[in-house]
């Protein structure tokens, strides 16, 4: 009888180990737009904040997977690859995009910016219905996934500075109304040089914004 004890207290104890040190691996998913990928003027650098926080987990990453889209990427295009479950491809390896979602236990996302430059008539309506496109993003986040999600807001590229605050602001809020953390990069534009992407410069201010709760 005591040797069954002591073999099930063996197996438990063995499983505990394996269970938390398994839980303490981080599934990195990075999402969204030329940010996200990590541009600067049609480069890719190696110290985009994808790859910052990569290296920063790497002796307890289990995972990571970049989806990114350095074109005229959009709150509704990803909204619409997370709806249809795109494949993804990254490293060799792939993925459908709602189980990655899933899966992950760190997710950061930069999109928005795209919805901004490209649009020529910035007014509050359509404002408005950009932050609503975000707000029907975050539920559908929020469906997939339970953990932590980090999105980065916006700066001012369109040098309109009070739109820029007011979105902000209503993101902030609706940050926390969905349990996501805000990320202020808002003075991003210092690190612009003629260009809608960050130097390298830009790319460590975005890193150092980030900061990781438990």
């Amino acid at each position: 009888m005591k040797k069954i004890i002591f073999i099930a207290l063996v197996f438990i104890v063995t499983f505990l180990i394996y269970y938390f040190n398994i839980s303490k691996k981080t599934y990195y998913l990075s999402l969204g737009d030329y940010l996200s990928y990590g541009i600067n003027n049609k480069n890719i650098v190696d110290n985009s904040y994808s790859i910052n926080i990569k290296n920063k987990y790497k002796e307890n990453l289990e995972n990571y997977v970049n989806y990114s889209n350095i074109d005229d990427y959009r709150i509704m295009d990803l909204i619409n690859d997370i709806n249809y479950n795109r494949n993804v491809t990254f490293k060799n390896k792939e993925y459908k995009l709602q189980n990655l979602l899933i899966k992950a236990n760190l997710i950061t996302l930069s999109i928005g910016m795209n919805d901004l430059i490209y649009r020529n008539d910035i007014n509050y309506d359509y404002v408005d219905e950009l932050l609503g496109d975000i707000s029907n993003l975050f539920k559908l986040l929020r469906k997939y996934n339970k953990d932590k999600i980090y999105y980065l807001s916006f700066y001012n590229i369109i040098n309109n500075k009070e739109v820029i605050n007011y979105i902000n602001t209503r993101l902030k809020s609706m940050c926390t109304k969905n349990k996501i953390q805000y990320v202020d990069i808002s003075k991003l534009e210092k690190y612009m040089i003629n260009s809608k992407y960050p130097t390298n410069d830009g790319y460590t201010y975005i890193t150092d914004q980030i900061h990781f709760t438990k």
